[in-house]
This record gives structure tokens, C-alpha cells and sequence, in this order.
């Protein structure tokens, strides 16, 4: 995998692009607009100039928490909708390909109806989008009742959604294991490897969220952990980081800490 950490843009959108550069990364996550706001950010002169420059890293951009395609809640798949158009363009300005998205949550409406409101709402939104931008579905952890906690969920909004070239998934460690999926040990990750490739298949992996677990496997809670501190541990996630099938795809840390200590983890799971 490439290391890569979730980069804070305290300093500005900018000062990612130094700090990922400064620790020695080949890729990044951020977030191009306020992830807690429906309003977005315009993206500035400096920001499209630097990040077209910067032809060395792999930078990838996190959806707004806030976004749900299927709520019942009366505008927000609207005000979902007009999030998710606005940042495909920050991205598309900032040459940043690929966006992670949580897919959303039924509020007891229903799963399947929800993931094909999802589907149906990410395929309107790409197809009127700079066609250099692709959404990719984060797996989730299950809590409440958010969607995407199963490998079959993920395979079914990809095929709903019917855009192979533009869509893909986020494989996220900690709520892979919070969902139900072992990956306490190399034989579990392989299992759960093989059981998604099964499912959904590895050529659909782009990104890695690569965090360690404060729960316990199949707690459905969304807690992430410091690598080999939490109940995941430090010699799977090296062993997942080291498969050859996963060579060139960004490994993204989002542990807690500062920058610093996410670079150390990156680079603690990336070393083997």
C-alpha cells in the first residue's frame, strides 16, 4: 500500500500538501470544505495552482458527514445532492479523483429502499459531473442504521448505481471489524479478504481507511484506535497492508492523534 494519513487543512487546503510532504507520504485524505456544514468553500486560485503542481502525491477527498441520499428527513437528500455536486467541482478544480463517501442511513425506512435512492442519487450526480471525478462507498460499521455495514450492501450499491469506470469502495479496517468481519489475525484477514473478493471483488478496492478497532469484533461502534492498540493489532494490518494485490492503493490512516502520529502509524503498518 502506499502511506498515506487523513491531513488536517487548519493551515489551509495548502498547508496538507506540505504537511504530507514534510512526514515523507505518498498520499492523503482531506476534507476540501467544512465536513460539518451544508455550505461549501470556493476553491481559491492558489489552491488549484498548487495542487495541479503538485504532481507527486495521491490525494483523496472525504464527503461531508452530513450527506444522506436517502434520508426521509424532507430537504436533505436535497441539500445532499447539492453537497455532493459542489464538491465533485472542488475536486475536479484541485485534480483530486476519487471522493469517499459514507453511504448514508435508512432511519428505519427500510434498507433496500435507501440503497436504491442512494444508487439512483449517485448516478444522477455523476453523470452531470467533470467526468475526472468518481465516488467511492465507504463500508461502515452498523451503528444505528446506517448502511453499508455488509459486503453485500457495497455490492449492491455498486451494481445499482452501474457506473464500474466512476464508482468503487473505501475498505475501511475498524468498521470492517465493528460490522463483523475478523481481522484480529492473518488467517482472518484472509478470510475476510477472500469473502469480499467473493462478494464484491478486490479490483473494486481504491483506498484503505487502515485503523485499529477500540471495540470489540462486531460491536457495530464506529471507534477508532492508535495501530496495535486496539483489539485489530499491529501484525494483521501489516500483513493486509503487505499483500501484492494491494501494492498501489492508498492506505489512509485516521487514527487518533495529530498528523505526526498518524504518519507513525502509516508508516508503522507500511514498513513490512
Amino acid at each position: 500500500m502506499l502511506p498515506g494519513i487523513h491531513a488536517s487543512v487548519n493551515g489551509g487546503l495548502v498547508s496538507a500538501l506540505s504537511t504530507l510532504h514534510e512526514l515523507g507520504l505518498v498520499s492523503g485524505q482531506i476534507f476540501t470544505s467544512n465536513q460539518k456544514q451544508w455550505k461549501g468553500r470556493p476553491v481559491t486560485q492558489e489552491e488549484e495552482k498548487e495542487f495541479g503542481e503538485d504532481g507527486t502525491l495521491t490525494i483523496i477527498s472525504h464527503a461531508s458527514y452530513l450527506i444522506n441520499l436517502s434520508s426521509i428527513k424532507s430537504r436533505v437528500p436535497w441539500l445532499s445532492a447539492k453537497a455532493l455536486g459542489e464538491e465533485l467541482i472542488r475536486m475536479h478544480r484541485l485534480g483530486i479523483h476519487w471522493l469517499v463517501m459514507h453511504p448514508g442511513a435508512h432511519l428505519n425506512a427500510g434498507e433496500d429502499q435507501a440503497i436504491e435512492k442512494i444508487a439512483a442519487g449517485v448516478r444522477k450526480i455523476l453523470t452531470i459531473a467533470p467526468e475526472d471525478t468518481a465516488i467511492l462507498f465507504e463500508n461502515t460499521a452498523g451503528q444505528g442504521t446506517t448502511l453499508g455495514y455488509s459486503f453485500e450492501q457495497l455490492d449492491k450499491l455498486l451494481k445499482l448505481t452501474d457506473m464500474p469506470d466512476r464508482t468503487g469502495i473505501c475498505f475501511d479496517t475498524c468498521h470492517a471489524f465493528a460490522a463483523g468481519y475478523d481481522l484480529s489475525s492473518n488467517d482472518a484477514v484472509l478470510r475476510t479478504i477472500q469473502k469480499f473478493d467473493e462478494v464484491v471483488g478486490l479490483e473494486r478496492i481504491k483506498v484503505f481507511h487502515i485503523n485499529d478497532s477500540k471495540k470489540e469484533l462486531g460491536s457495530r461502534l464506529d471507534r477508532h484506535a492508535r495501530i496495535g492498540e486496539g483489539f485489530i493489532g499491529l501484525e494483521p494490518l501489516q500483513f493486509l497492508a503487505s499483500m501484492e494485490v494491494f501494492n498501489n492503493i492508498p492506505g489512509i490512516t485516521e487514527t487518533p492523534g495529530s498528523d505526526f502520529d498518524r504518519a507513525n502509524d502509516a508508516f508503522a503498518v507500511m514498513k513490512s
